[in-house]
């Protein structure tokens, strides 16, 4: 899965990735993949709460919001995350 990692602004304490090519995520399946791959999930409705170090949260547009300013750190985070919920649908076209 590629993605942008973007930091908000220089004293932010977060990083946000977006994924490079639109999809969605199915959040409650989304959520059952984690929890298999035994994160920690806080299932919000709209988003995912994963609990941890650093701690994410995952939209259903693909975005993750990781609250750490370590960008290795961060990218690790997304990375694993987006490799445990697998591949997307495609977000459909505007009719």
């Amino acid at each position: 899965m590629t993605y942008y990692l973007l930091k908000p602004c220089r004293t932010a304490t977060a990083f946000i990735s977006t994924l490079k090519k639109a999809q969605r995520v199915d959040l409650t399946e989304a959520a059952e993949r984690l929890r298999t791959q035994g994160w920690h999930v806080s299932d919000v409705k709209v988003m995912l709460i994963l609990e941890g170090e650093p701690e994410l949260t995952l939209y259903e547009s693909g975005k993750i919001l990781v609250k750490t300013d370590d960008e290795r750190l961060a990218r690790e985070a997304v990375d694993r995350v987006y490799q445990a919920i697998g591949p997307m649908a495609p977000i459909p076209a505007a009719a």
